[in-house]
């Protein structure tokens, strides 16, 4: 009989393991891109390569709500990854703030009749002189009022210390578009109820465009030139698109609309606007198309 050890099964090294889901990109697409357009599509995979993260680990996804762009996400031990692969990061320490007697403490674990504000995390890095702090207030983020988020009601202080060093570990690595769903209320909800909504964006059509600033949000709204190469070459074929049939309708000149378009949002230049207003655009112009056809 053959044995079963850990001698006899084939060795696979991390790196062959870490690279081997872009060689499944269809599954890649099924378990995480199935409602993405090929925009957010495309700057999911940017992200995901950009900081090596691995989709089917669960290292890093993508959630849309309702007409929103989609949101990137990791989680806290996927922002660890990117600081330990940057081989700077010398340590990390997080601790809890609590009101105990009228004073503020710093604490590994809260005293019992003690109240928590929040949490603090120190993160190190070998070519930094001092600790990178952030701190943030548990009632900014607490969700234990609701049904929904049973972990914020069990483990208060586990979740406001994962959002503590996420905010920590972006700040001292420069880790820009990934965030935790602990960090956004319906981020979070739709990643417990295990679904996502559908809609598109920049290709098909448009929904409304939310009633929030990204900020509010909390989602991510680059100016056009920030995106990778292949969204903006995706997001210059649809615009191309749209507005040479705009101008075959309305008989006038794309010159003339994309000046238009400018002088409405008050840019330069396409390329100075952000992705919400480049949506919002690709919105008018697909209504003024089906209003003059």
């Amino acid at each position: 009989m053959m044995q079963t050890t850990a001698e006899t099964l084939p060795e696979v090294k991390t790196q062959e393991m870490q690279a081997s889901w872009e060689s499944r990109m269809d599954l890649v697409k099924r378990k995480v891109g199935s409602n993405l357009n090929q925009t957010e599509w495309e700057l999911f995979l940017y992200m995901a390569k950009l900081y090596d993260l691995n989709p089917l680990l669960r290292e890093i996804w993508a959630i849309k709500f309702n007409n929103q762009p989609a949101q990137i996400f990791t989680g806290r031990d996927g922002l660890l990854k990117i600081a330990h692969k940057s081989g700077m990061f010398d340590g990390m320490k997080t601790v809890l703030l609590v009101e105990q007697n009228g004073e503020v403490l710093e604490v590994d674990v809260a005293p019992s009749k003690s109240k928590l504000l929040g949490a603090k995390t120190y993160v190190w890095r070998k070519d930094f002189s001092h600790p990178v702090e952030a701190s943030v207030k548990f009632s900014e983020y607490d969700k234990s009022s609701s049904s929904k988020y049973n972990t914020w009601k069990d483990k208060p202080d586990t979740m406001i210390k994962k959002v503590a060093e996420a905010h920590c570990l972006r700040r001292t690595f420069s880790i820009h578009g990934l965030y935790l769903p602990e960090e956004f209320k319906q981020a979070q909800e739709d990643a417990e109820i295990g679904h996502s909504k559908n809609s598109t964006t920049l290709e098909g059509k448009v929904g409304e465009p939310p009633d929030e600033s990204p900020e509010e949000q909390g989602t991510v709204d680059p100016v056009y030139a920030d995106l990778p190469p292949e969204v903006q070459r995706t997001i210059n074929q649809n615009m191309d698109k749209v507005i040479s049939q705009l101008a075959e309708f309305s008989d006038s000149d794309v010159k003339s609309i994309k000046q238009e378009i400018l002088d409405k949002y008050g840019s330069g230049s396409i390329k100075e606007m952000r992705y919400t207003e480049l949506i919002g655009l690709y919105k008018d112009l697909s209504n003024r198309i089906k209003q003059s056809a």
